[in-house]
């Protein structure tokens, strides 16, 4: 039988020569793939596309920044779904805005205020309408060298501006600062579709987008309208990062093996090209064995994903959920002025937030403590112990959830029902949902301590059930021995 012999007669460069090619191929592979994931599209929206533009447009963003921006792209869906639950930036009716500042004839109050950072503002005219929407990457900047100059200027020459008449009878503009601008220009187009304030010409976002930004934000666009969406929407990209990290790893792979025949062949290699084909497919197929064999590789841009957008997605709310009771009131001020719910789903979802962002904090914090910890203990799982820390916060996250809605719902509903007009101040009132919180604390000790009894009878019921089998052992053994030795006594005297 003829064998295939992939080892035979094989020409090879010198371990630190192949070691450097291998590293130039996953860097080159790398950065390709990253060129293709984080290209510009030069041609938005044509019936026919250009290969040799598509080309180009890869090669363009074929740089370690380009590389960079795909490995973070997951961070603006982290702030999208913060900012969902802080901010409830699925409707302009029920948000929350970070500050504001007021303009009068022509002159802004509280400017200096605003951050020099990316973000999202609403004008209000002076009946409290949300007429405009928009979004900057530097809030302040844009209202002094934009809006403001431009109504100057548009004045100047006789001219109206767009938003000239809410400058010059009164206005109020509130905003919400962003980390990025994909974030500002995503929040921004989802309100000015929910809203549809009349003073903005157009929905923004609305077609297929040319710049890489526009295009990430029309994705968060999309998606946006609840939190459940947007988690869905970042499962999707997440989905779609595994697949990219196979494709990586199976041309890194496809191109070695190339690499290792081309160096056979000009270093005088004789091996035919049937056989040179094998070996190659033989390489290659080693490598999806390897990924059947461990699903963890495959896995891994979804675990990365996951890891590095969601991990301190929440840290944000800390402030917030310091302290449960003003954290309910403000989710409470945010959710009161929806109409359409009913006591017992406002309930539901304010109880619903002070949950989820609570015990994601929680164990957003332990999550790398509970890394560095399996690392110490057991250093060969060092590969493994970002997954395996990522699975145990989870479930720590769903036993916490469930014990904080025990009692959570009863404070929530305390303060849906707060009447000030009982004399009752928020003071008294704080402090009587504090008192429900130390006496859940108390009934959880009180559970451990039943438990810890328990656990203690079962062991002494366990220890004395051992201890009884030694007794009747021991004394089946003595019995044995006495009467042996009795008959022995006996066979002597005869």
């Amino acid at each position: 039988m003829n064998t295939f012999d992939s080892s035979a007669a094989v020409h090879s460069l010198s371990p630190l020569s192949n070691a450097i090619v291998d590293k130039a191929i996953d860097n080159v592979t790398r950065k390709l793939v990253g060129g293709v994931r984080n290209k510009n599209n030069s041609q938005p929206n044509s019936n026919k596309s250009s290969l040799k533009t598509t080309v180009s447009d890869s090669l363009a963003a074929t740089s370690a920044a380009d590389v960079m921006e795909v490995a973070n792209r997951g961070e603006a869906w982290k702030e999208m779904i913060s900012k969902s639950l802080s901010h409830g930036i699925s409707s302009l009716s029920n948000m929350q805005f970070d500050g504001e500042f007021s303009v009068s004839d022509g002159v802004a109050e509280g400017l200096h205020q605003v951050p020099n950072t990316p973000g999202v503002y609403v004008v209000f005219d002076k009946q409290d309408t949300a007429v405009y929407v928009g979004d900057s990457t530097n809030i302040r900047s844009r209202w002094h060298a934009g809006h403001l100059n431009e109504n100057r200027q548009k004045l100047k020459n006789g001219e109206q501006y767009k938003l000239t008449e809410q400058f010059t009878e009164g206005c109020t503009v509130k905003f919400i600062s962003c980390d990025s601008k994909e974030t500002a220009a995503a929040i921004e187009a989802h309100l000015i579709k929910d809203a549809t304030p009349e003073i903005n010409a157009r929905e923004e976002l609305l077609n297929e987008q040319g710049s890489r930004s526009n295009i990430e934000a029309k994705k968060m666009k999309d998606a946006s309208g609840s939190t459940a969406a947007l988690v869905k929407g970042a499962a999707k990209e997440a989905a779609a990062n595994v697949g990219w990290n196979v494709l990586e790893t199976l041309i890194t792979a496809c191109i070695k093996a190339l690499k290792d025949e081309l160096v056979d062949i000009v270093s005088g290699g004789k091996t035919k090209l049937k056989d040179r084909v094998k070996r190659l497919f033989k390489k290659v197929w080693g490598v999806l064995a390897n990924m059947v064999k461990n699903p963890g590789s495959i896995l891994k841009g979804l675990f990365e994903f996951i890891v590095n957008a969601f991990a301190s997605a929440f840290r944000k709310i800390y402030q917030l959920a310091r302290n449960i009771y003003d954290l309910g009131y403000a989710a409470w001020q945010l959710y009161k002025g929806s109409k359409s719910l009913s006591k017992a789903e406002l309930v539901h979802k304010i109880s619903e937030i002070i949950i989820t962002s609570g015990c994601l904090v929680i164990w957003d914090a332990l999550d790398p403590i509970i890394e560095a910890k399996l690392t110490a203990l057991f250093p060969p799982i060092a590969p493994y112990s970002p997954y395996i820390a990522a699975t145990i916060a989870a479930i720590g996250f769903g036993v916490s959830s469930h014990y904080l809605s025990g009692f959570i719902p009863t404070i929530v509903e305390k303060i849906v029902n707060f009447n000030p007009m009982l004399n009752q101040s928020y003071e008294q009132q704080k402090s009587a949902c504090a008192q429900l919180i130390v006496n859940a604390e108390k009934d959880l000790i009180l559970v451990n301590g039943l438990e810890d009894y328990m656990r203690s009878s079962k062991d002494l019921v366990v220890d004395l059930k051992a201890k009884t089998c030694q007794l009747e052992q021991h004394q089946a053994i003595e019995a044995f021995s006495i009467e042996d030795r009795l008959n022995s006594i006996s066979l002597g005297a005869k």
